[in-house]
C-alpha cells in the first residue's frame, strides 16, 4: 500500500503519474482481489481527488504495518525520475516538492528523508541553483 500512497500522492501535487498510480492500483489489485478498498480506488481510478482522499484516510485510521522506508524509497525513486527527466523547470519542481512535504503527515514531514523537502527550494530565493540542486541529489541517495 505504501507504493499506492506514493504514486496517488504524487499524483496530487501535480507530477505527471496517473499512469503510474493506475498501473500500481491493478497490479495490487489482481493480487488482492477481494479487498474492499481497492475495489473502491479501481472504481475511482480517473478522479485524482476522491483516489487521494480514500488513501489518505485508509493511512491515517486504518493502516497499522505502514513501512516508512517502503514509502520512502518509492517517493524519492520517483522524485528522482522527475528531476533528471527535465520535464519541470528546478524552480516548479521545487515548489512541487514543497507541496509534497506540506501534505505528508507531521510524524513522517518532520523525519529526514522528507524533511529535506521543506527546504530544498530555499537557496533559490537567493539565486543558488547549484546548492538546491545539491540538496535534492543527495536527497535521493538516502536509502543507499
Amino acid at each position: 500500500m505504501e507504493r499506492l500512497i506514493c504514486k496517488s500522492l504524487l499524483w496530487k501535487i501535480g507530477f505527471p503519474n496517473r499512469e503510474d498510480y493506475n498501473k500500481t492500483l491493478d497490479e495490487i489489485f489482481l493480487a488482492n482481489s477481494n479487498n474492499d478498498m481497492l475495489l473502491e480506488l479501481e472504481s475511482c481510478s480517473s478522479n485524482c481527488e476522491t483516489t487521494f482522499d480514500i488513501l489518505q484516510q485508509y493511512w491515517k485510521y486504518e493502516c497499522n504495518d505502514f513501512s516508512v522506508d517502503t514509502f520512502g524509497k518509492c517517493l524519492l525513486e520517483d522524485l528522482k525520475t522527475m528531476y533528471f527527466s527535465n520535464i519541470f523547470p528546478i524552480e516548479n519542481y521545487a515548489k512541487m516538492c514543497y507541496v509534497l512535504w506540506q501534505q505528508l503527515p507531521s510524524e513522517l514531514n518532520t523525519i529526514e528523508p522528507f524533511h529535506t523537502l521543506s527546504y530544498a527550494d530555499d537557496p533559490l530565493s537567493w539565486s543558488d541553483e547549484k546548492l538546491t540542486r545539491k540538496l535534492y541529489e543527495e536527497l535521493f541517495e538516502f536509502y543507499k
